[in-house]
């Protein structure tokens, strides 16, 4: 019976066996289950909006070239007149003759000079007169007497000056606000055969108003000569005209306004400056509105600082990202409390708050894990880097049951370290900017270092947002060279 009994054991069909071996085998050979990965979900840094730029284009304004701009302008001649007049002949001696005399006239304007101290500016103006008078009876005139009519005569000759304050008025347009005249006497002249001072016979209050005429005329043209407003449209025109500075990536302005600093002067050299306050930045994508800005009326304001201020983007697509990190990482063999620990490859997602960097690890185990930190920008080596790093709560559950020395060694500080991002190669260079612009000049920027605001991340790409100062140069011009400076 005993030995029936085994026979029949023996005769149990292998095929019954066969699936409990292997269920043995299996669980003997059977591995850790990963944790899943988080959820994908973009990482947001709030950027702050940078403050206005302001692009500087200082004005000189020569005054001797306004001077002969005045010169070429005034009438020719400045006043000219005839006046018929009783005088007694021998001036005041009594029961003298008295006759009618006819008076002539002419005034030249010689010579201006144009000074400016502050917003003070004087105009002296110095006009020569030519004066004859003859004798009316009989049908006919007598020349009796002349001061500077004749050919090689000497002329009487005025200084008139004019004393005022010179300022910007409505859209960039010159305004005077002049004090009283004064007049001096230079070259007295009399017409001796009658005792007539030349005072006495010219309307000085009429020639005074046509020299103040003709000059204030003339400075109000100061804006045709020097062109503010042409050059205010030309330089806006131009700068709303986005520019490439790197393959797909472009540098437009965005002006917003546009302003004359107030007139201040220093001897012959009136000085001011055109400013374009704009935000501008370096983008990948242009929009309509960035290119089409019309010219608003040109206001009067504070020359300011000038600050020149740049906020750029950096864009790498993610694959770029993951290979970068993956060709870091695993080339590299991590001690975590004496096991060797080897990586395969490693990618990195926005988690919410934190990034998430996935590891998929070839030793101790094969398996995916997962950590969190902040990412930093270190602009001293143009890398991104992840901080404040701790596992993904999943990658600590798993490790605590299957692989604990993992939490209690560096691991994950000496991970995260290793997994930094170089993106030199994908950051635009700035530091030499220069833009053509048209029949106006040339453009050119000068950046500092960048600075970093803040890291997003999103299911594409990882983008750093950099901002920096720097010195903005405007040359106006042939030969000219106009610089506005900015301070960090």
């Amino acid at each position: 019976m005993h030995r029936a009994n085994r026979r029949a054991q023996s005769l149990v069909p292998f095929s019954a066996i066969l699936p409990i071996a292997i269920g043995l085998v299996g669980c003997a050979g059977s591995k850790p289950q990963a944790p899943p990965p988080p959820p994908p979900q973009p990482l947001l840094a709030r950027i702050p909006v940078p403050p206005p730029s302001t692009l500087r284009i200082p004005i000189q304004i020569d005054l001797d070239f306004v001077r002969e701009k005045i010169l070429s302008n005034t009438p020719k001649p400045l006043s000219q007149q005839v006046k018929q007049k009783k005088v007694q002949l021998g001036g005041n001696i009594p029961f003298s003759p008295t006759v009618g005399v006819e008076f002539r006239h002419r005034a030249e304007l010689e010579n201006i000079d144009l000074t400016m101290q502050g917003d003070q500016i004087q105009a002296v103006a110095r006009v020569g007169f030519a004066v004859g008078g003859s004798v009316l009876g009989g049908g006919m005139n007598m020349g009796l007497a002349s001061c500077g009519e004749k050919t090689g005569e000497p002329t009487g000759a005025i200084d008139f000056t004019l004393k005022g304050y010179l300022s910007w008025g409505d859209d960039a347009k010159v305004q005077l606000r002049t004090l009283p005249w004064e007049m001096r006497w230079i070259r007295p002249c009399e017409l001796t055969a009658f005792k007539v001072r030349l005072e006495d016979i010219l309307d000085l209050p009429l020639v005074r108003n046509q020299v103040q005429k003709a000059i204030t005329q003339a400075i109000q043209k100061i804006p045709e000569a020097i062109q503010v407003r042409p050059m205010a449209e030309k330089a806006w025109k131009e700068v709303v005209k986005p520019r490439e500075v790197l393959p797909g990536v472009k540098l437009v302005v965005r002006p917003e306004s546009l302003s004359v600093s107030p007139l201040t002067g220093n001897g012959k050299t009136v000085f001011s400056a055109i400013a374009i306050r704009a935000r501008p930045s370096l983008t990948d994508s242009v929009v309509a509105s960035d290119t089409v800005r019309a010219l608003p009326p040109i206001r009067v304001e504070p020359a300011g600082d000038g600050l020149f201020h740049l906020e750029a983007q950096a864009a790498i697509p993610l694959a770029v990202v993951d290979s970068l990190m993956s060709a870091s990482l695993s080339g590299k063999v991590f001690d975590a409390g004496g096991r060797t620990v080897r990586i395969a490859k490693a990618w990195l997602y926005g988690g919410g708050d934190r990034a998430v960097l996935g590891v998929r690890l070839v030793q101790p185990f094969e398996g995916d894990i997962f950590l969190k930190g902040r990412p930093l920008f270190d602009s001293a080596n143009n890398t991104v880097l992840l901080s404040d790093v701790d596992f993904d709560m999943q990658t600590r559950s798993f490790l605590m049951k299957s692989a604990d020395f993992l939490l209690h060694g560096t691991i994950k500080d000496a991970i995260a370290k290793a997994a930094t991002v170089n993106i030199s190669s994908y950051m635009p260079r700035l530091a030499d900017l220069r833009i053509p612009t048209g029949d106006v000049g040339e453009m050119a920027i000068s950046l500092q270092t960048l600075r970093p605001m803040g890291i997003s991340l999103d299911q594409g790409r990882l983008q750093a947002w950099m901002r920096t100062d720097g010195t903005a140069t405007f040359k106006v011009g042939a030969g000219q060279n106009q610089t506005g400076k900015a301070s960090p």
